[in-house]
């Protein structure tokens, strides 16, 4: 099982190091740091949403301004905010009876042709707009009702909650054939207290990061299966390797 304690325990093999001489506080500190390196670097080279995550705001009457939750050592709340929708009418689907969302349009409010104001009042509930300032997101129109739970829904991928020694392997998030490159990554930390010659800490920093890159290139590589699928021609025909035999005059 990997975890969090494996991982400080593998590190301290390596460096023959014990728990007297790098305690588990100071090494939690160090990993959690490169946790946050190793996270911010995969979610910006990568398409995917790795730890994607829906969550739902309540509006507030005519504010156009929300702020974002604070981000606390243990708590796992939006790093990159991916999409906003709303709920203007608190329309359900019929059968579900879900709230029925509109995704809004993110812009740039510095090209806008109206001060941001004139679209908080005048944009249309059918095509809401949105835009992410500071710890801010800004939605257009305004909510012209009371306040209601649940109307304005977020997707993001969610920031990784800090490691503890009791952390699981499933709570880990970072995919556990890539959690190594955390173990050559704290080796730096702990090369830097021990005041090791440079020639040591600047390899140990070269390996981190050839690790951290390997790790998120082996997390862009997707396995697919070939798929055949069987056409036929203007007659009806098939070729043996069911493809497309194209006919030729």
């Amino acid at each position: 099982m990997i975890t969090a304690a494996a991982i400080i325990a593998q590190m301290r093999r390596r460096c023959k190091v014990d728990t007297s001489q790098y305690t588990d506080a100071n090494a939690l500190i160090d990993l959690n740091t490169l946790k946050d390196e190793f996270w911010s670097a995969l979610i910006t080279e990568l398409p995917e949403s790795y730890n994607w995550e829906r969550w739902t705001v309540d509006n507030t009457t005519t504010n156009t301004e929300y702020l974002m939750p604070d981000v606390a050592y243990n708590t796992a709340w939006s790093k990159a905010l991916k999409g906003v929708a709303v709920s203007y009418e608190w329309e359900t689907y019929s059968e579900t009876w879900l709230i029925q969302y509109v995704p809004a349009r993110e812009v740039n409010p510095n090209t806008l042709g109206e001060d941001w104001y004139y679209y908080a009042e005048n944009q249309s509930k059918d095509d809401p707009i949105y835009f992410v300032a500071d710890n801010s997101y800004f939605i257009a129109p305004s909510f012209r009702t009371a306040s209601l739970a649940n109307r304005i829904k977020l997707t993001g991928i969610r920031k990784i909650a800090d490691y503890t020694l009791a952390t699981t392997e499933a709570d880990m998030k970072i995919p556990v054939d890539q959690q190594q490159a955390l173990v050559f990554g704290l080796m730096i930390d702990w090369y830097f207290n021990k005041w090791v010659d440079d020639n040591t800490i600047n390899n140990a920093e070269a390996r981190w990061e050839r690790k951290k890159t390997e790790a998120i290139m082996t997390l862009s590589n997707r396995v697919e299966n070939p798929s055949q699928f069987t056409y036929p021609d203007d007659n009806g025909n098939y070729d043996l390797d069911g493809c497309l035999t194209l006919n030729r005059a």
